[in-house]
């Protein structure tokens, strides 16, 4: 899943430009499936799924890069129906850069900030977070450098990294969406300090060269150094295309259901199969690892029905602490875009999540969401959708051992035939 999640950038997919509709459709099948078994029977081998994640990740590098250079952050706007995302979050900012370490350290401030969340993580060229943290209220200085880097290191935390090229990926809490201004004025502060050279980029749709390139940008991983010199011999675009319809199959088998396995270090006990990371990068491309942020999709009711406006009011009643360090949000999405709705179409009501701090309890300490065409007027928190389908996703940042059971997967699924389908993670 994507972070926050679970966000996807489309605009640059490998071999052609698919377009979003296609994409959404195909992941919302994903998540509606309810087979029995999440292991597909045609595994390929693994330098097909590793090649895909290299490519997926690599791209949307050398995307960034053409268009901003190094150590210079992105500052998006909020994702609405227009854009060009998949299940992207909504209760923060993002802020992107790719650093360039090959010449020395690169120095990374982060902005003094009020009691809102905010978060840095950086990802490896093979698309490992190799590191992650909320960061310091009163601001933080970071030092990513290259991990053969024998020169003297500036103060701040140091991250070392095998990548000449990390991705570095900031988040700021928002507490009105694209409207917060302090928030929006927040990240700008980011700073970014390196020296920096020109490089020669490979044609993204050119798999084998942007996977040789990669390798040549990077100091291998023992675990996978043989996948990457493989993937460069053998991982074309006609094997990319049969590994995209591999991992849709997967998917529409139910062999992801969250973000579990799908981002740890290359060598971490909790990481996932070169199949589970893969599926992962397709559908949550620069996500969490649970540890930081679990997130979850209802896409059916306890009886497997589809969610959709048509079918009648979809209630979710969940506890207002359910157990997390940080905070936690519930998000509606159209089934057909995976996207915000347009307000236009629900009565020009622009209702599209409620994160914890937007909302009360009710005198069970419990808070209930109706998701229906119309508003029940019943004293719940009215999300408004469509006759079609939606689908809903709660992000829980900071989980921790008081989560355990208590999740918006344990309390629709639990005592279900789709208990083990929406099976939880343990904290």
């Amino acid at each position: 899943m994507k972070d926050d999640g679970l966000m996807v950038n489309v605009r640059k997919m490998i071999l052609k430009r698919i377009k979003l509709p296609a994409i959404a459709a195909l992941l919302f099948t994903a998540l509606l499936s309810s087979a029995a078994s999440a292991q597909s029977k045609n595994d390929l081998p693994d330098m097909q799924y590793y090649g895909y994640k290299i490519v997926h990740h690599m791209s949307s590098v050398v995307d960034h890069i053409e268009q901003f250079g190094f150590n210079v952050f992105d500052h998006p706007r909020i994702a609405d129906y227009r854009s060009f995302v998949i299940t992207p979050a909504l209760d923060h900012f993002y802020s992107k850069a790719v650093a360039d370490v090959r010449f020395g350290p690169v120095i990374i401030d982060t902005p003094a900030r009020d009691d809102r969340y905010s978060s840095i993580e950086i990802f490896d060229v093979e698309h490992h977070a190799i590191f992650d943290q909320v960061t310091a209220k009163e601001g933080e200085r970071f030092v990513l450098v290259h991990e053969d880097y024998k020169g003297t290191l500036p103060e701040g935390t140091i991250i070392k990294t095998t990548s000449n090229f990390p991705f570095v990926f900031l988040r700021t809490q928002t507490f009105a969406f694209n409207e917060d201004k302090l928030a929006n004025s927040i990240r700008h502060e980011a700073r970014m300090y390196g020296l920096w050279g020109k490089v020669d980029l490979p044609n993204p749709k050119d798999t084998l060269a942007l996977i040789q390139w990669t390798i040549d940008n990077s100091k291998p991983y023992a675990l996978t150094q043989d996948l990457m010199a493989e993937a460069a011999m053998s991982y074309t675009p006609t094997v990319h295309k049969a590994t995209f319809d591999s991992l849709k199959q997967f998917l529409a088998d139910g062999g992801v259901s969250g973000n579990t396995g799908a981002f740890e270090p290359v060598d971490h006990p909790a990481g996932g199969s070169h199949k589970v990371r893969a599926a992962g990068t397709l559908i949550g491309h620069l996500g969490f690892p649970v540890h930081h942020a679990y997130y979850q999709v209802i896409p059916v009711d306890r009886t497997g029905t589809k969610l959709a406006g048509a079918v009648g009011p979809f209630v979710l009643t969940l506890p207002h602490v359910p157990g997390v360090d940080l905070f936690w949000s519930v998000t509606r999405y159209d089934a057909n875009t995976f996207l915000p709705l347009n307000p236009a179409d629900i009565g020009n009501n622009d209702i599209q999540a409620y994160p914890d701090f937007s909302i009360e309890p009710d005198s069970d300490g419990n808070v209930s969401f109706t998701f229906s065409m119309e508003d029940p007027k019943d004293g719940t928190y009215w999300m408004p959708v469509l006759d079609s389908g939606y689908y809903i996703v709660v992000r829980y940042y900071g989980p921790t051992s008081e989560l355990n059971g208590r999740t918006a997967k344990d309390i629709v699924y639990k005592g279900t035939q789709l208990e083990e389908t929406f099976k939880t993670v343990k904290f």
